[in-house]
């Protein structure tokens, strides 16, 4: 079965602030290694959708290789959405799991 992939737009703008602070604090490297963890877990998410470790039914937890990010999705249908992008010393939220 193909999956097609939907990030929502929050977390488009998660990942557009993770990216600008890792630039200002860590270095250009530093933000360029956290764009090339998320799009290999994008794809991992594509290649196995149920693979995530899953907290709070529907959603599933998957973290950045190397890094301290996970990535929260629900698989509906053919439809896998990134609903979350977020350090893993903050809070997920009560709807997400622990």
């Amino acid at each position: 079965m193909k999956y097609r992939l939907d990030i929502a737009p929050r977390v488009s703008r998660e990942v557009a602030h993770i990216y600008l602070y890792r630039e200002e604090n860590q270095g250009k490297g530093a933000a360029d290694r956290f764009v090339k963890a998320l799009d290999d877990c994008y794809a991992h998410i594509l290649a196995n959708p149920y693979g995530s470790q899953v907290r709070k039914e529907p959603f599933g937890h998957i973290m950045l290789h190397r890094l301290k990010y996970r990535v929260v999705n629900k698989v509906e249908d053919e439809l896998v959405s990134v609903v979350q992008v977020r350090h893993t010393s903050r809070k997920t939220g009560k709807k997400f799991g622990p």
